[in-house]
């Protein structure tokens, strides 16, 4: 796969984990408590960041270490896991934390994104591909744009979006792709 297909694959796969999850509506809450909009989504983007290098790199020595069949298998149920993920959450809970500032988004997103669904997703995809650095790029636009976008949307029509409805969505979305990857393979395309 070309480097601007994996690219466009990165963002719009992270965009679509990243909406309605925990990272994304703590930012928004940090940044609409301080006012300090650009600050906050940049700490947020660079927490992100760096809890995705992890996965980076994991994720490429893998890919040099397993068959690559396997680990188109392994994507496959991994994007259908994140999916059912989505779909099944419930929603969560946010605590309005009383820390204001930029160090409190970068610790508050670096620490949850530990695990989290778009930190598999960008695992799997640097499995799967051969850039891992095109892979990180990726996701960390994914994810800034839904955070940007995100916090705009809050900014101004403040409680009437229901999050929950839009992450099971996007939920079905992550479950398509599974399935198609796992097609792709059986059918060995």
């Amino acid at each position: 796969m070309d480097s601007i297909t994996t690219l466009l694959l990165s963002i719009g796969l992270v965009f679509t984990a990243e909406i309605g999850d925990k990272t994304m509506i703590s930012t928004i809450i940090l940044a609409l408590q301080t006012g300090r909009f650009i600050q906050v989504v940049g700490a947020s983007i660079l927490g992100f960041t760096l809890a995705n290098i992890i996965a980076v790199v994991v994720g490429f020595i893998a890919r040099s270490m397993v068959d690559l069949s396997i680990l188109k298998i392994l994507a496959g149920i991994l994007f259908i896991g994140v999916g059912f993920w989505m779909i099944m959450g419930k929603e969560e809970e946010e605590e309005k934390t009383s820390l204001h500032g930029v160090l409190a988004a970068f610790l508050t997103v670096f620490l949850m994104e530990m695990g989290d669904k778009t930190q598999i997703t960008v695992f799997t995809l640097s499995m799967l591909y051969d850039n891992p650095l095109i892979v990180l790029i990726g996701g960390v636009l994914g994810y800034g744009v839904a955070n940007i976008s995100g916090l705009l949307v809050a900014k101004y029509i403040e409680g009437r979006v229901d999050w929950l409805k839009i992450k099971k969505y996007a939920g079905l979305v992550m479950v398509f792709i599974g399935v198609l990857v796992v097609v792709e393979y059986i059918l060995g395309y």
